[in-house]
């Protein structure tokens, strides 16, 4: 008998976790700075340049880019900086890796620690969070039909798969120049400079990917006279990415990385140094798919025949729910005791975190905290620069629509925007928007069938009609299937219709 199936790419997670390695090393003060008398800041930031599989082991390569502002050791000198950067690399195990698989990875600077070891000298150990999934790339072959002609008896169930469209990595560059604003000094030195991807969007057309979001800028810098002074800036990026079989229809999940930042203190038409040319280069990890919603046959036979079904098992997850939510967020931050005052705030980075995800009926409690840091300045010449991290906690309950023992919930937690004002009182207001998103997965063995021969039954072989006494447990396809004869005429032979439901011990006239 033949069959007609429809393909279905499917990626399945073979081993999905978290992991931690460490970003260390000696850092000497290059020969062009002036000796260190305190450390101000010691900021990291962590990005994943490189992902292998091979044989039962996966590599995460990266690199962590740190930021150190210091005091001089010199009269005159205000603040000064050192830009250097750690590479790292951590293996992941598991015996079922294989090299056709696919790794998905993120990095994030955890923790720093680090001490003075004399004036020209320091240590600096990084802590590197690295959350990772490997999935397998499969494709299925679903059988929905049989041939036109075929006599066959099928056995059918809806089944809702995720098509996968595109799962691979997307690098970009966004160059750039911005100016200083009008009213603030021309650039001396550059003491350090931000850049995160806010506000992204993305659409979705054959053959393409059109993203859209925002590099939000912060640049730290001495002006003339030492005085320490920042700008801020956006810009605006939309890219066109290559995805062959993208269409209106397709969903994508993507995460942005910034992998690189340049930037060159430019002179203007008046020869003063109020530009800033920028080259960000920029990595988008796309996971694309489409709703595939299919009938697929679970089982059959050819009446009066004799019929073989080859069938092999497969696991698939099948996404029934995508919850989400945006939420505003506000929260008050305040200066501890000891600290110096706030004259101005420079940045504010944060971080979502996700603590706790439980289903309850229909509904998805999410838990978890905001990690925000703080960097501004002080009219403090001991701290010019200081840092205040907060940590801001949510509880949300997001609607899934569906429920039961074998989903689960896969959430992702992100911050689209965050901004900040100095009240009155010196406290730093802050308002960020929140977005929860979740696919909830049903994960399921499923009998694929991938043939079905038929035969002529055995020379010989009686045929009359069987009366059958139901049992517990029977269905009346069961029944048919066994004794190899249609459905619809057991029911025309027991007066049936398709709403009557069989009883324990009534009798079946089965026509054989």
């Amino acid at each position: 008998m033949e069959l007609i199936k429809e393909t279905v790419n499917v990626n399945n997670t073979i081993h999905k976790g978290s992991t931690q390695t460490m970003a260390d090393g000696d850092i000497i003060v290059p020969d062009t700075k002036p000796d260190i008398l305190k450390i101000l800041q010691v900021d990291a930031v962590s990005c994943v340049t490189d992902k292998s599989v091979e044989n039962g082991r996966a590599f995460v390569s990266g690199r962590v880019d740190l930021k150190i502002l210091y005091i001089p050791d010199k009269d005159g000198e205000t603040i000064r900086s050192i830009l250097t950067s750690f590479d790292y690399s951590q293996p992941i195990d598991n015996k079922r890796i294989e090299p056709d698989m696919r790794l998905i990875a993120e990095s994030s600077a955890e923790r720093v620690e680090f001490s003075l070891l004399n004036s020209r000298k320091l240590r600096v150990k990084t802590i590197v969070g690295i959350e990772f999934e490997i999935v397998k790339p499969e494709t299925v072959e679903i059988a929905v039909d049989t041939v036109d002609g075929e006599d066959a008896e099928l056995k059918k169930e809806t089944i809702n798969l995720q098509n996968s469209v595109d799962l691979c990595d997307h690098d970009f560059l966004i160059r750039e120049s911005i100016e200083v604003p009008g009213g603030q000094s021309s650039i001396r030195e550059m003491l350090k400079l931000d850049a995160k991807i806010v506000d992204t969007d993305y659409k979705t057309v054959t053959g393409k990917i059109v993203v859209k979001g925002v590099a939000a800028i912060s640049a730290l810098y001495l002006a003339d006279g030492g005085r320490v002074e920042f700008m801020e800036s956006e810009l605006p990026f939309t890219e066109v990415l290559d995805c062959a079989d993208a269409g209106d229809e397709t969903i994508c999940d993507i995460d942005y990385s910034i992998t690189d930042v340049n930037c060159s203190v430019i002179e203007d038409s008046d020869g003063d140094c109020r530009i800033i040319g920028l080259e960000i280069m920029v990595n988008a990890q796309v996971s694309a798919t489409e709703n595939a919603s299919f009938d697929m046959i679970c089982d059959c036979y050819v009446p009066r025949m004799k019929t073989g079904v080859d069938c092999s098992q497969t696991e698939l997850e099948q996404i029934v729910s995508r919850p989400a939510m945006q939420n505003t967020i506000r929260e008050i931050v305040s200066v501890t005791s000891g600290a110096p005052e706030v004259s101005s705030v420079y940045n504010v980075v944060t971080k979502p975190y996700i603590g706790k995800t439980e289903l309850q009926g229909t509904k998805l409690l999410c838990e978890g905290h905001i990690e925000a840091y703080v960097l501004y300045l002080s009219a403090s010449a001991e701290n010019p620069v200081y840092s205040i991290k907060k940590d801001i906690p949510y509880s949300y309950m997001l609607d899934c629509e569906v429920s039961g023992n074998d989903l689960e919930p896969q959430v992702k937690a992100e911050v689209k925007h965050t901004s900040y004002n100095l009240n009155a009182s010196g406290e730093i207001e802050l308002r960020c928007i929140l977005s929860l998103s979740a696919n909830i997965v049903r994960k399921s063995k499923i009998d694929i069938i991938n043939s079905v021969e038929t035969s002529a039954p055995e020379a010989g072989e009686k045929k009359g009609i069987v009366i059958y006494f139901v049992q517990n447990g029977d269905t009346l396809w069961e029944i048919a299937k066994r004794y190899c004869v249609p459905q619809e005429e057991i029911m025309q032979f027991n007066n049936m219709q398709p709403e009557d439901n069989l009883k324990i011990g009534s009798r079946l006239f089965i026509p054989n």
